[in-house]
């Protein structure tokens, strides 16, 4: 019994592996910007997270498993990054973006709307999750807590058009099909 190359299946490991690199420099380059830019412009007091409209794109455009391990993957690089929560976006992230994966699967159009609505919702969702320790174990003032959780939302809401239109141009299809390989 010979072993072919064809064998291998390196055509798949080759799409494999160039999605995942490309993935990655996708995530690292808006989490540095998300980090170093935006961090130091604050209006009213408050800095745009858009992480979470990174593992929108993707869940939208790759489906449910994919989106959830693109979730996982933002969640710890975020986690790591941010260092004020301990394990609030590793657990979140994949869950939001499995939910909105399978959402867009079976029920929701792949469309800018669509998008746009999962975004804002997962935004709040990642401002709310920020502040429910402090709203409900440690008392703390509910109007200030609601209305940094709003004004976050909001200043993080231009920045996820970037996010779509850049995951959106990626140079491959969900199935896969049509990455070039060298092999």
């Amino acid at each position: 019994m010979k072993l072919q190359l064809s064998d291998l299946h390196l055509d798949q490991l080759w799409a494999k592996t160039r999605r995942g690199v490309l993935y990655g420099l996708y995530l690292l380059g808006f989490l540095l910007l998300q980090n170093v830019v935006f961090s130091h412009i604050a209006p009213l007091g408050v800095r745009a997270m858009f992480m979470p409209a990174l593992v929108v794109a993707v869940a939208l455009f790759e489906g449910g498993y994919r989106g959830g391990l693109f979730g996982l993957a933002a969640g710890i690089v975020c986690d790591l990054y941010l260092g004020g929560q301990t394990i609030l976006f590793t657990v979140m992230f994949p869950i939001v973006g499995f939910a909105v994966g399978l959402l867009t699967d079976f029920y929701l159009n792949r469309r800018l709307f669509t998008y746009v609505v999962m975004s804002v919702l997962a935004l709040f969702l990642a401002a709310f999750a920020q502040i429910f320790g402090l709203l409900v174990y440690r008392g703390q003032n509910a109007w200030a807590l609601w209305s940094t959780a709003v004004l976050q939302t909001l200043w993080s809401v231009p920045f996820i058009f970037p996010a779509y239109y850049v995951c959106k141009i990626f140079p491959w299809k969900a199935a896969g099909t049509d990455v070039p390989s060298p092999y």
